[in-house]
C-alpha cells in the first residue's frame, strides 16, 4: 500500500514537472503574438496617420487616425522596437529592445550597443534556442545562403536583408558585434547545448519606407 502512494506521488509530481515547461511555452507564446499585433496595429495607424497629414498639406479633409493609448502605453512598457519575419521559416515575432531575460523570454532581443535596426552599422538580434517559452531562434539553423530576412520598425519603414553567412562560434567572441559603415544584421542564437553561439550574417538589399 505505501509503495502505492509513494508511486502515485511520484507520478503526480512528474506530471507537475512536465506541465511547468509546457504552461511557459503556452504563456510566451501568447505573449508575443499579443505584442505582434499590438504592433502591426501601430504601424498600421502610424501608415494612415501620415496618408492623413498629406491630404491635410493638400488641402483635403482631415480624419483622426491614432494608435490607442492602451496599445501605446504596452508598446512603450515593453519597449518594442520592430516585428522580424523569415518567410521560409515561418518566423514571425516581435523585437525587443534589450537581452534580458524577460525580452527574450517574450521575443527577439535587440543587442543595445549595437545600431538599430535599418541604421548604418551592425543591428544584432538575439533570440533563445529551444526555449520553453517558445521556438523564436530554435530553427535558424536551417535557414540558407541568399533567404531573406525582414525587418519592420515602428514607423512602418520594412528593410529586407540577404543571409551571407554562417558560422559556429565561442560564446564569449565579441566580434560578431563589430560595427562597420553599411547597414548589416546579425542573427545570435545558442549551439551545442548552449556552449557555442550560431551567427547569421545579412547584407541589406531593399529598403521600403
Amino acid at each position: 500500500m505505501k509503495r502505492k502512494v509513494i508511486a502515485g506521488i511520484l507520478i503526480v509530481v512528474g506530471l507537475a514537472v512536465m506541465s511547468v515547461p509546457l504552461y511557459f511555452k503556452i504563456t510566451g507564446s501568447q505573449k508575443s503574438d499579443e505584442m505582434i499585433e499590438r504592433f502591426e496595429h501601430m504601424v498600421e495607424q502610424e501608415t494612415v496617420t501620415e496618408h492623413e497629414e498629406e491630404k491635410e498639406d493638400c488641402g483635403q479633409e482631415e480624419t483622426e487616425a491614432t494608435i490607442s493609448e492602451e496599445d501605446a502605453a504596452t508598446l512603450a512598457k515593453e519597449e518594442v522596437i520592430g516585428l522580424i519575419e523569415i518567410e521560409t521559416l515561418d518566423m514571425k515575432y516581435a523585437v525587443m529592445e534589450g537581452t534580458g531575460n524577460h525580452e527574450l523570454s517574450c521575443g527577439i532581443g535587440h543587442i543595445t550597443d549595437t545600431a538599430g535596426i535599418g541604421e548604418n552599422g551592425n543591428c544584432v538580434l538575439a533570440g533563445h534556442n529551444g526555449s520553453r517559452h517558445g521556438t523564436f531562434f530554435t530553427n535558424l539553423k536551417t535557414i540558407q545562403i541568399g533567404e531573406v530576412v525582414k525587418l519592420t520598425d515602428k514607423e512602418g519603414n520594412v528593410y529586407f536583408y540577404e543571409v551571407e553567412s554562417m558560422e559556429v562560434v565561442g560564446p564569449y567572441d565579441n566580434s560578431v558585434k563589430d560595427q562597420g559603415e553599411k547597414a548589416e544584421l546579425t542573427l545570435i542564437t545558442c549551439e551545442n547545448k548552449g556552449t557555442m553561439r550560431l551567427i547569421v550574417k545579412c547584407r541589406i538589399q531593399e529598403v521600403v519606407e
